[in-house]
């Protein structure tokens, strides 16, 4: 059972990430997006002829479920594939010009968020808990692996995985 006195940290850590996925939804709504599609857009801008396997390592997602996400995005015309010239068996993902006004949008609503969320911080504050969010992230990521014991096969261990 948890303990909310014993638990504080993932807890906190859970309902701030909530009240941020619910947040986000709320402004990405008007534009018909989802938390995926917004932030699979943000690393295309990025990176622009990144792979489609590429991709779906970034948003940590199987290759299948980047390709449904990836058919609904190019369905919409917010993308293009294209095969590489030298590899044929790659698939070179690219952000459609007429999907340029909408990435200012939402470059308005992050700072939006990101305002919101960060209200009443210090810049020393604000430094600390980057790092100190930084620090839990990659404790979680170090704890898996001695967690990964208690699976047998790879696909438990995904499983698992995706269910953190």
């Amino acid at each position: 059972m948890i303990n909310q006195k014993q638990n504080t940290v993932p807890l906190l850590l859970h309902d701030v990430a909530h009240q941020l996925r619910v947040l986000i939804d709320g402004k990405v709504e008007p534009y018909k997006l989802t938390r995926q599609i917004w932030v699979a857009l943000s690393i295309l801008e990025e990176n622009p002829g990144i792979s489609q396997i590429e991709l779906a390592a970034r948003l940590e997602i199987d290759r299948s479920s980047a390709g449904r996400l990836l058919d609904r995005m190019e369905k919409r015309e917010l993308i293009r594939r294209h095969k590489d010239e030298q590899d044929r068996r790659i698939v070179r993902l690219y952000i459609n010009e007429e999907t340029r006004p909408l990435l200012e949008k939402l470059n308005t609503v992050s700072h939006e968020i990101k305002s919101v969320a960060e209200d009443g911080l210090t810049q020393e504050e604000h430094h600390d808990l980057v790092r100190l969010l930084r620090k839990v992230q990659t404790n979680l990521k170090m704890g898996f692996g001695s967690f990964c014991c208690f699976f047998e096969l790879p696909e438990q261990i995904y499983l698992m995985m995706n269910l953190l």
